[in-house]
């Protein structure tokens, strides 16, 4: 059995040596061929920068560079000539739009108003405000409650206020009101 065992091992070591050769070799093979496409490469590039050099040196003897600069040039300050009219339209455009949108939100009533949101785009608050138009002319309710139109009027004193102002012995109903009234029907909600 030692025999069978030492020849098992035997040809174990010697396939093993022969795969280990074998891709060795095979590694070889692949490095010299990396080194010649890299060679093969760099010869490449380097025909193809000789190639663009004379074609340069071909176009700036006809002078072409010196005609597409000028071309291009032009073409750079028209462009940029449209952009600086664009850009004054759009600021006197966004001027105008701001303006008539201050004028419509004052025209809207009070209440309406804190329902423009700030930071907007003035495009979108003309959108907004056009909505809020819309509904004010419908003249139909709100949520079940009219919208006012107008002035918001001072708040309307209540008879039993009034009574009570009278019992404490003031002679000014609104001056309770504010004082006293009002300050106690806010601690009260």
């Amino acid at each position: 059995m030692s025999e069978s065992s030492d020849s098992i091992s035997q040809e174990q070591t010697t396939e093993e040596a022969s795969e280990g050769s074998q891709a060795r070799g095979l590694q070889q093979a692949l490095t010299a061929e990396r080194k010649k496409r890299q060679e093969l490469e760099s010869r490449l590039a380097g025909i193809e920068a000789a190639q663009r050099e004379a074609q340069e040196a071909e176009a700036k003897r006809r002078g072409q560079f010196e005609d597409l600069y000028e071309t291009a040039s032009a073409e750079l300050a028209n462009a940029r000539q449209e952009l600086a009219d664009y850009k004054q339209r759009e600021s006197d455009r966004l001027e105008r739009i701001i303006g008539a949108n201050q004028q419509r939100l004052a025209a809207l009533p009070e209440t309406f108003r804190a329902l423009v949101p700030d930071g907007l785009a003035p495009d979108l608050v003309a959108e907004q405000i056009s909505k809020l138009e819309a509904v004010l002319v419908q003249n139909t309710p709100t949520g079940g409650i009219p919208p006012r139109t107008g002035k918001v009027a001072e708040d309307k004193i209540p008879t039993e206020c009034i009574k009570e102002a009278e019992r404490y012995g003031y002679t000014d109903a609104r001056n309770y009101y504010n004082r006293v009234w009002k300050p106690r029907m806010d601690r009260r909600r």
